[in-house]
C-alpha cells in the first residue's frame, strides 16, 4: 500500500471512530434536539441518540454534563457541547459540506430567521413550563399579555417573509435546504404537535392555552417537507 494509502485509510478509520462516539442527548419532541438531528442528517453524520426523558440514567447524565441542565447536548469524544446553536455550529465546522448556512449576506438572514424561530419556542417554553409556578401571581396576566404578544409578532413576522417567497422556491434562503429551514420546519412541528400532546401533557396545554396563533401560511410552507427522509426519520 502506498504511504498516501495508508495515510487516506488512516484518516478515514478516524472518522468513523469519531463519528460512531458521538452520542446526543435528547427529548424527542424538542424543537432544538430536532434541528441538531436534521443538521446531524444534513453533514452526513450519526449520532447515538439517548432519549433524556425516558431514561433517568440518561437525564443524570446530561444533567452533569450540562450546568443549564437542558436538551440537546452532544458528546464527540472527549468534547461536550451543549445548546444546539453551539451544536449546530460545531458541526457545521467539523463537516463544512454541505454547508449549514448560505454564503455572504444570505447567510446572516438565514441565521436571523433562525433566531426569531428560537424566541418563539424559549417563550412559549419558559411561559408553558418554567413559570407554572407563577401564574397565580397577580402581576402574571401582564406578563403573558406582553410576552405572548411578542410571540405573536414573531410568527406573523415569519409568515410574511415565507409568504414573500411563495412560489419562488420551497427553501427560505439560497435555494437549498439549511439551517434557516431546519429552524423553522423545526419550530412549526413543535407548535403544531402542541395540541395533540395537550391530552396527556400538561405543559403542552399551558402553552396551547396562552392564545398564540400559527399563521396557515407557515403550516403550508411545512407541509411539503414532511415527506423529506429526514424529516420523517425524526418519528
Amino acid at each position: 500500500m502506498a504511504p498516501s494509502d495508508s495515510a487516506s485509510a488512516d484518516d478515514g478509520a478516524t472518522s468513523r471512530n469519531l463519528r460512531a462516539r458521538m452520542i446526543l442527548y435528547h427529548f424527542p419532541t424538542s424543537a432544538f434536539a430536532r434541528r441538531v438531528r436534521l443538521t446531524l442528517a444534513l453533514k452526513g453524520l450519526a449520532a447515538e441518540l439517548r432519549d433524556a426523558r425516558a431514561d433517568d440514567r440518561h437525564l443524570q447524565e446530561l444533567r452533569r454534563l450540562n450546568p443549564f441542565h437542558t436538551v440537546p447536548v452532544l458528546v464527540d469524544g472527549e468534547r461536550v457541547v451543549c445548546d444546539s446553536v453551539a451544536i449546530c455550529d460545531y458541526l457545521d465546522r467539523k463537516a463544512p459540506a454541505p454547508p449549514l448556512w448560505p454564503e455572504g449576506v444570505a447567510g446572516a438572514e438565514a441565521f436571523e430567521i433562525a433566531t426569531a424561530t428560537s424566541n418563539v419556542v424559549h417563550i412559549l417554553a419558559d411561559l408553558g413550563v418554567r413559570y407554572a409556578p407563577l401564574h397565580g401571581d397577580a402581576n402574571y396576566p401582564a406578563v403573558r399579555e406582553a410576552l405572548v404578544g411578542r410571540v405573536q409578532r414573531g410568527l406573523d413576522h415569519l409568515a410574511s417573509l415565507v409568504e414573500a417567497r411563495a412560489g419562488a422556491s420551497p427553501y427560505l434562503v439560497g435555494g437549498a435546504w439549511s439551517g434557516a429551514d431546519i429552524a423553522l420546519y423545526t419550530t412549526v412541528a413543535w407548535l403544531e404537535g402542541l395540541g395533540p400532546r395537550s391530552a396527556t401533557y400538561p405543559p403542552a396545554k399551558r402553552v396551547v392555552d396562552l392564545g398564540w396563533t400559527l399563521p396557515p401560511s407557515l403550516s403550508t410552507w411545512a407541509a411539503p417537507h414532511r415527506n423529506r427522509p429526514d424529516v420523517r426519520a425524526l418519528d
